[in-house]
């Protein structure tokens, strides 16, 4: 049996988001088989979460800490880029929301992240 072409998969659906994206940002609210298609994702998503568990059973907490912080990660930077290229417009009502939970998001990392160490000796303050 032959390797899956995982980035050919992922560039298919992505193409295929994008251009229901695009439909839908020209007026097309009338796109079939949306709902069907959501499902079926959601479902992918389910159980390839299920088989890269399966491949960390190592530590599988710290696997799904792993993969959440990383997802924070895109989202944040997706949305960063969307904003500033305008594919996502900065009229919507949920922003000062969204910008809200990043300052707490931020706060929190810095809280709980590595600290630097403290000086000792004359240098110290």
């Amino acid at each position: 049996m032959g390797q899956f072409a995982w980035l050919e998969q992922v560039a298919t659906l992505s193409t295929m988001l994008d251009t229901l994206e695009d439909r839908i940002a020209h007026g097309d609210l009338g796109t079939p088989g949306l709902e069907d298609f959501k499902s079926v994702l959601d479902d992918l998503r389910l159980r390839a979460w299920s088989l890269l568990m399966a491949t960390s059973s190592d530590d599988p907490h710290g696997f799904q800490e792993r993969f959440r912080t990383r997802r924070g990660t895109e989202m944040c930077r997706a949305l960063c880029t969307d904003l500033r290229t305008g594919k996502l417009s900065g009229r919507q009502p949920e922003l000062p929301t969204l910008g809200a939970a990043a300052r707490d998001l931020s706060a929190a990392v810095k809280e709980v992240g590595p600290r630097p160490p403290k000086r000792r000796g004359k240098d110290a303050v």
